[in-house]
């Protein structure tokens, strides 16, 4: 698996002195140019742990069903946990250079960044509660054991990190967002994570009008000194509320895990924890009605049959509270959001009108998990 760094970098110190930086680029977004030849940069990525990331996608069932088969056709785009660990350490050096830290504090940041996904399962979240039932494991139980030498994977990364000065466990810690260090970029709502994370997921339904960068969201953040500063990350938080409302938490995109994690409770039996640690590939070798509903939109077992005819799922809302001020960062108080108890039909995925929908495969709309295939 090749791991592809572009021949040129956007500088830091373009955006540092004031000027608009160029569209960030989702395909490969890479931290600048003294980090990409940093030896700490090379190793990690290299690392087979990291490189597994490359075949994960990023919103996991949802991708396949949002991208029409085969990827890369054009108009056609999945992206990958790869991609966006290295945008998420990309916006992490951006802070590091503009906060002026030291470069071992710098390294550390942009370190924790790149790993922070690092134990992600195959298809990213939808598989993990699937997992997580049927073998006790998740996200943050495999990033920490990958990172600190307990997985499949050996003691390839803590050995890096160690040889380079750097501690597993406060690598860790920031990764996983238990450490306050770092102005709230790691722990805060307004993170390096979500920041990515979101205004990647709204190019899947808008890939031509996304009117934030997410180093623009860093930048008015990190800043907080003018009313246009403000503007921005709460117009982030918006973005945030669209992201999840209509596709990570739609009734599509609940459907959507939703099919893929029935089809492997009811082949469970046929994988094992470390089964956790496998590329997409790897597991649709494992459960071939797995790839067959994903890539063929398919099913020709009763995988994925239901004894139910509704879903119970939990919609994330977000909101601003102005009552709390942008300027004292007082940012766990004014963006915050609440849990909403639904219930939908399996799986029958509903649109909206008035903002971007998914584009739906018809045959998602006769998909009846009471009936056998």
């Amino acid at each position: 698996m090749n791991l592809d760094i572009p021949l040129s970098f956007e500088s830091s110190t373009e955006v540092t002195n004031g000027e608009r930086p160029e569209p960030f680029d989702y395909l490969q977004s890479v931290p600048t140019r003294d980090t990409v030849s940093d030896s700490l940069f090379h190793e990690l990525v290299s690392t087979a742990a990291f490189r597994r990331l490359a075949d994960i996608r990023f919103l996991g069932g949802i991708d396949y069903f949002l991208v029409r088969y085969p990827n890369g056709a054009p108009g056609n785009r999945r992206y990958t946990r790869l991609q966006h660990s290295l945008g998420v350490a990309k916006l992490a050096k951006l802070y590091a250079d503009i906060k002026g830290l030291s470069p071992k504090e710098g390294r550390l940041a942009w370190a924790a960044a790149l790993l922070h996904d690092i134990g992600h399962a195959p298809l990213s979240h939808t598989l993990e509660s699937a997992f997580k039932r049927s073998f006790g494991i998740d996200h943050h139980i495999a990033g920490a054991d990958i990172i600190l030498g307990r997985s499949p994977y050996g003691r390839e990364i803590i050995n890096i990190l160690s040889s380079h000065g750097l501690d597993p466990e406060e690598v860790l810690s920031i990764a996983n967002g238990q450490s306050e260090r770092f102005d709230g970029f790691f722990n805060g709502p307004i993170n390096f994570d979500t920041i990515e994370g979101i205004l990647r997921s709204w190019t899947y339904v808008k890939p031509h009008a996304n009117a934030l960068s997410p180093e623009r969201v860093v930048l008015a953040s990190y800043n907080r000194s003018t009313p246009t500063d403000m503007q921005i990350v709460d117009r982030f938080w918006e973005y945030k509320d669209h992201a999840y409302r209509f596709i990570v938490r739609s009734e599509f995109g609940v459907a959507s895990d939703y099919l893929c994690e029935s089809l492997v409770l009811n082949k469970i039996s046929c994988l094992d924890r470390d089964d956790y640690f496998l590329t997409e590939k790897q597991i649709f070798k494992k459960l071939p009605d797995l790839k067959m509903l994903l890539l063929k939109f398919k099913l020709h077992s009763r995988a994925a049959r239901s004894s139910t005819q509704e879903i119970p799922y939990k919609a994330r809302l977000f909101s601003v509270d102005h009552r709390f001020d942008f300027y004292s960062r007082d940012d766990k108080y004014r963006y915050t959001q609440r849990k909403e108890n639904r219930v939908m039909k399996a799986p029958s995925p509903t649109t909206a009108d008035d903002l971007p929908c998914p584009s739906i495969p018809d045959f998602f709309h006769d998909l009846d998990l009471r009936q056998d295939y």
